[in-house]
């Protein structure tokens, strides 16, 4: 071969190697996965580690994650959802997941994707929680709070009052007024300015569990179990809805237009409060409330020695996801579950998983005991497709009498056909899909 020939031949060999070379490197396809969660500020931190650490280990997965104020987080769901647009992986709490069931939304849980041989393998890291998310006996979601409320008592406030919370707070709901009124500072026209009590009026739900516990400590149901329709207009509905109608017209201890309690009480405004969970201790701490634990009111006539009906908290997978976001979904759900004692720790969410149980923060903590001995009591809240067209029936009547100042048994006969005309319309859809 000529040299020519063999330079001309090296040269174009060398520019090949050198294009080759100078090629950028392509960085690997990932897969995206979008997780929406409702703020909560303790778990936040928690929840950007664990999605950080993830990515990390899985090089080839984008974690898309929003948290949403909780207030909107419901609403911009369920639009979601009906637009397509919904995300891979969520958390929602019991009271909605019958009506997420019913619209095929939810993925049932794969428990090789999540490193569990099969069911029991899951649950058996757990004394319970599941009852809420188990559908036609499968399991569409893993709990990762699951809770009740309880009564705090601001030490402070009572005993300036010459009250002891562990000896003096109503065991009943019947000797609940009396013992507020002691500790409510009211004006010259009688009007509280700083009240002893309050119902969470601004917390939609807290009219569902306080009803729905009212019912079941007098041994029924707020949704028939055999009939599947809604009992408001009964006797312990009647009863239920008169005391609240009662608590802010009779005894006027509070009402809605009064500031959130759950602010006023970390403020060291509020006497007493009961829309709180385990969750409620570290807020308490860190806003320095001297507090004590109690069990909530119970009827005197009671039937069932139940506090307030627990929920839970479910981390769940959109069934319209393809195929392979799923199995990261409940692959970061895993991670996301395996640090549930950090979560009790740092966030106050309590799931009843062994981990949690067994560690230090939860058996040296007496408010805690307090807390779950009520969980272990606690009967669950009727789930119902859509719940919140429900509710707003159900507040509406609400409003007629604590607003409105009309007697529940005129009021409610109306309002419990409206609230099963809703849910016989909401069960009809499910059907049909």
């Amino acid at each position: 071969m000529r040299l020519a020939h063999v330079l001309r031949w090296a040269l174009t060999g060398l520019g090949a190697l050198a294009l080759f070379a100078a090629a950028p490197t392509q960085a690997p396809a990932q897969t995206v996965v979008k997780v929406w969660l409702h703020d909560h500020p303790p778990r936040v931190p928690i929840d950007r580690r664990v999605f950080a650490e993830f990515e990390r280990t899985h090089p080839d997965v984008r974690i898309q994650y929003e948290v949403i104020p909780a207030a909107e987080y419901n609403q911009k769901l369920l639009t979601a959802f009906a637009s397509g647009t919904g995300p891979d992986l969520f958390a929602q709490v019991s009271l909605l997941v019958p009506q997420y069931q019913a619209a095929r939304i939810l993925a049932p849980v794969d428990f090789a994707a999540m490193g569990y041989a099969n069911e029991a393998a899951l649950t058996g890291e757990y004394l319970t929680g599941f009852d809420g998310i188990r559908f036609g006996g499968r399991l569409y979601g893993v709990p990762t709070e699951v809770s009740n409320w309880v009564c705090y008592a601001n030490n402070a406030l009572w005993r300036e009052a010459g009250l002891e919370p562990s000896r003096d707070f109503p065991r009943t709901w019947e000797a609940l007024p009396a013992v507020m009124e002691r500790l409510t500072r009211r004006d010259a026209n009688g009007v509280p300015q700083r009240r002893g009590f309050d119902f969470n009026w601004g917390n939609r739900n807290q009219l569902w569990f306080t009803v729905s516990t009212m019912f079941h400590q007098l041994g029924t149901s707020l949704v028939d179990d055999a009939s599947g329709r809604v009992t408001l207009d009964s006797p312990a509905g009647r009863r239920a809805m008169q005391y609240l109608g009662d608590f802010v017209n009779r005894q006027r201890l509070g009402g809605p237009q009064y500031t959130d309690p759950r602010a006023e009480f970390l403020a060291g405004r509020l006497a007493s409060e009961c829309s709180f969970g385990v969750f409620g201790i570290p807020q308490m701490r860190a806003a320095n409330v001297d507090f004590t634990v109690l069990p909530a009111p119970r009827w005197a006539d009671a039937t069932s020695d139940n506090g307030y009906d627990a929920y839970a908290y479910y981390q769940m997978v959109n069934a319209r996801s393809p195929a392979a976001v799923q199995r990261i979904a409940w692959q970061i759900t895993r991670a996301f579950i395996d640090t549930a004692p950090e979560r009790f720790t740092a966030a106050g969410l309590f799931v009843p998983r062994r981990a949690v149980m067994e560690s230090r923060e939860y058996t040296s903590d007496p408010a805690v005991g307090v807390v779950v001995a009520e969980l272990q009591k606690a009967r669950a809240h009727p789930g119902i497709p859509g719940y919140d067209q429900v509710l707003d029936v159900m507040i509406r009547g609400r409003d007629q009498i604590v607003q409105g100042n009309r007697p529940a048994t005129e009021v409610l006969p109306a309002i419990n056909e409206e609230m099963n005309a809703v849910l016989a319309r909401a069960r009809a859809r499910a059907g049909a899909q």
